[in-house]
């Protein structure tokens, strides 16, 4: 089997470009079609803390990381365009597995790798910096006012246990219930969709729930000076969270949209599920009348 230490790497960058039909260019920086507001985001992914390289096919693996940092973009209200990859490689890496996970990564007709970087290290860990067109008025973790109700796009919990069953499925056969949870764990997809009906109805204020829904209610509060109640009865789960609740407001890598839109909104297919007001920091609202926070989501340090 092929590795990357034998092939090197202007190897590497010409089979990536022959294999893959990839149209970049040589020279030392991207040149793009003028993008009147482009929109910038960047994430960082290393084997061993984000992923594991048996999780899954390597396309799937590269399908799935880019929709991670491209969920960043819809959260804003932006239409993919471009990506950059910069990737750190240890010389041992399989020449075959890697084309197969940039197959994945480059499947999108929507958004073009427009080049990057490789580097040696010990560990496979890329970063990727997507950019995306704006057209209007960005959506803002700021933009919340008091008064407004409290949506999300779509189920959570996705991610409860899923990195557990997938080290348990190396020996012994996962139930359909089981299988369905990993899956959706390993094919998130973005929402542009559900971005586009929220800037058409008006809204002003979104957030992706890639570190959890507690994480992303408390950027809200804290960039818009306001207190986000979360109504725990209200908030949609996947099946397998059931009985799970306050474990799912804290589990991350939903990538659902977390938005906010003027009371008395009907969103068809999204999920009222809490309201803004005067004050700071975040509630969560049980039908009998209890308040209290709802825990911490997750933190990459702690």
């Amino acid at each position: 089997m092929t590795t990357v230490g034998e092939i090197g790497e202007r190897g590497l960058v010409k089979l990536l470009i022959s294999e893959l039909g990839l149209d970049l260019a040589g020279d030392d920086g991207a040149v793009l079609p003028g993008i009147p507001s482009p929109v910038v985001t960047v994430d960082s992914y290393f084997q061993g803390v984000h992923f594991q390289k048996w999780w899954c096919a390597p396309e799937m693996l590269g399908r799935r990381l880019l929709e991670a940092t491209l969920s960043d973009l819809a959260a804003m209200g932006a239409e993919p365009l471009w990506f950059f990859a910069a990737v750190s490689l240890p010389p041992d890496m399989e020449v075959d597995w890697l084309l197969g996970f940039y197959r994945g990564l480059t499947g999108r007709p929507d958004c073009r790798l427009a080049g990057g970087e490789t580097i040696r290290g010990d560990t496979f860990g890329i970063t990727l910096t997507a950019i995306g067109s704006l057209e209007g008025a960005p959506l803002l973790r700021s933009a919340a006012v008091p008064g407004d109700d409290l949506f999300v796009t779509g189920p959570l919990g996705r991610t409860l246990s899923s990195p557990r069953l997938l080290e348990e499925s190396r020996e012994r056969a996962l139930s359909p219930l089981e299988a369905e949870q990993v899956g959706l764990f390993l094919e998130p997809r973005a929402r542009f969709d559900a971005s586009r009906i929220i800037r058409a109805a008006g809204c002003r204020c979104a957030i992706d729930i890639s570190d959890g829904l507690a994480s992303e209610a408390a950027h809200i509060a804290c960039e818009s000076s306001v207190r986000v109640c979360i109504s725990s009865e209200s908030v949609p789960l996947v099946p397998y969270a059931l009985g799970r609740p306050e474990e799912a407001f804290r589990a991350g890598e939903d990538y659902e949209l977390l938005f906010t839109a003027r009371t008395g909104s009907v969103f068809p297919g999204f999920f009222r599920v809490g309201w803004i007001e005067e004050g700071e920091g975040v509630l969560l609202v049980h039908s009998d009348g209890r308040t209290e926070p709802p825990g911490e989501g997750y933190d990459h340090f702690t």
